[in-house]
Parts: structure tokens; sequence; C-alpha cells
């Protein structure tokens, strides 16, 4: 779906100080008395909202939104910021019709969460039927506290617990999100080691002689790989830290599967932990760890968005591709 939009900016000095995007959160803040509430209905991350802010602020050299007296958490615009935001709408409302026509086109539906392929592909089929989409890659914790929260309506999550076995819904539980957010069953994925056919990686204590490749804190693979090194550590006989520590690579970040796949294609690192389809996509050799859970925590006020219910559809009635398999029972005990 072709999709043309205009804005109109405030341009100081060669810089962007105040955009379509970021006037409309500025009118959301007055109406509603809160940053947090201004993004939830822009469907904006929080960190993103106060971005706009300081930025607008910084290029002006004025505060435009202060505390809100007398309110915990709330906020409202300052007299300058008031003022901006009433000059900039009647500029709008006299060349277009208003703010709203220039925000017609924003997206009302976030995915925060987990990386994973058949995700990706499936929410570039919502593009394709008309569906405007915005993605954080961000991990499985940050994603389930951005929908728990509502600053997104679903987060891809894969979160193992060490004391059962099992994943997502014991952090569900033990964080007191059930009445936040509705967990919808996904299906079962492979994840284990990608290397390439040239190195000779045979299991666990490898890690200790490759160039690792790590995924980003919060993410369900990064916490796997840390169960993982506390296995190797006790293996060993040696603190975890000194294991960790020995690891050439694990401080790294890697944001996605891909990258992570990406990498050890192109010979940055030697092995990394990732899902089978990334390892299948670069060509790679692969060390089965695990099958793991991939579930959906979604917002229950998002319930009913039309984005959202269409992607719960696509959920049940897509064949998995390779690598993965429908969810037959409520848990699934990590095999390693």
């Amino acid at each position: 779906m072709d999709l043309f939009r205009v804005d109109v900016s405030l341009i100081r000095d060669g810089v962007v100080a105040l955009d379509s995007e970021t006037a409309l959160l500025l009118k959301y803040i007055e109406e509603t008395g809160s940053i947090s509430a201004a993004a939830r209905r822009l469907g904006m991350p929080y960190s993103r909202a106060w971005g706009h802010i300081a930025r607008s602020e910084r290029e002006l050299g004025v505060r435009l939104v202060e505390p809100r007296r007398g309110y915990a958490g709330g906020a409202q615009l300052t007299e300058e910021g008031r003022r901006l935001l009433a000059r900039y709408l009647e500029f709008v409302s006299s060349r277009f019709g208003g703010l709203e026509a220039l925000t017609e086109g924003m997206c009302d539906f976030m995915y925060a969460g987990s990386s994973d392929i058949l995700v990706r592909d499936l929410l570039d089929r919502l593009r394709e039927e008309g569906f405007c989409v915005e993605v954080r890659w961000i991990g499985s914790a940050s994603g389930l506290m951005m929908a728990a929260t509502g600053l997104a309506d679903v987060a891809g999550i894969h979160l193992l617990d060490p004391a059962s076995g099992e994943y997502n819904i014991p952090y569900v539980e033990r964080l007191g999100l059930s009445q936040a957010v509705a967990l919808h069953r996904g299906f079962m994925r492979s994840i284990g080691f990608v290397y390439r056919p040239d190195v000779e990686f045979g299991g666990l204590e490898d890690l200790l002689r490759y160039r690792v490749v790590a995924r980003n804190p919060g993410s369900g693979t990064r916490l796997l790989l840390e169960l993982l090194v506390d296995k190797l550590a006790e293996k060993l006989g040696r603190p975890r830290k000194a294991v960790a520590d020995s690891i050439n690579g694990y401080s790294t970040s890697a944001r996605t599967h891909e990258e992570v796949a990406e990498a050890v294609a192109r010979g940055e690192a030697d092995v990394g932990l990732a899902i089978a389809a990334a390892a299948e996509r670069y060509g790679l050799a692969y060390r089965h760890v695990a099958l793991e859970r991939f579930d959906f925590a979604v917002n229950r006020r998002s319930l009913d968005k039309p984005a959202v219910r269409r992607l719960l559809e696509l959920l049940r009635k897509e064949q998995p591709p390779p690598g993965y398999t429908p969810v037959r029972s409520a848990g699934q005990k990590v095999l390693i």
C-alpha cells in the first residue's frame, strides 16, 4: 500500500526543532496530563517520547514540558510550550485543515519484543494487507513491559524460568501482569549454536576457544546464554564471572538472530546462539540446544484492534516453516 504524508516542521538554524509527531505528542500531553498516557495514545515508547521533547527543548532553548503539580507522574506544558503549540496548530490549520490531517497515516499498532524470522514475515504480511505496523526489536523482557504498560500492543516473548524449566507463564504471573496482558500461544522453535562449517564447534567448552557474538541484555536468547554459561562454570568448577570474562565477545549485543547469523557468516565472530531458521538462511552449521516456546503477550486494551486480531488469526492459520512447530502443551521444558 502506498502512503503519502506531508509534514510541517519548525526549522531553527538548519535543524528540525518541532515536527508534526512532536506537536501531536505535546497536544496529547496537554489533554491527558501525562507523558506516558500521551505516548500510549500514539503507540510510542516512553523513551522515544522523551527523546522528542528533549530534542525540541534543546533546539529551542526553552522548557516545553514540566511536572504537573499535585499529580504523581503527571505532566503539563509550560507557558512556552503552550504558545509554541498554539502557533503550530494555527499554521497547520490555516493551510492543511488541522494537525490530524498531517498525522492521519501514523501507525496505531506496535510490536515490541523478541526478534524472530517468522514474526517478521507475519508483520510484513500485515503491511501488505494495508496495516501500518511499527516494530521495536528490544528483547523479550523489555517487550513484555512495554505491552503491560500499553506502550506496545503485542510483545513476542520467550523467557525461560530456570526453576520450573518453563517459558513465559511464570514471568507473567511472578510480575503480576496477568491483568494487563493476555498471553496467546505462539509456536515452538529450535534454538542452538550457529557457526561456519569450517569451525569445529563441539559444545559448551568451545565457547572459550572461539569468538562469540551474543544477543542484547533483556532478550530471551541472552538469558538462555547466561544459563548455559552457568552450566559451563559448574562443569569446570570455576567461578561464573571468571568463565564469562574468558569468553571473547560475551559482552556483544546483537539485536536480532539475523545479526548474530550475519556476524558469524561474515567471519566477524565464530559462533553465536540463534534460531535454526537463521542458520538455514545464512548457510551455517547448527547445533541444537533447546526447543523453546515463543508466545505473544497482548495488551488487553489492544485485543480488539484490527491489526492485533489479524496477527493472531495468521498465527492460528499459517503453516509454520521448518524449524518451527505449533505449541502443543501449556508448558515446555528446555532440552539442554
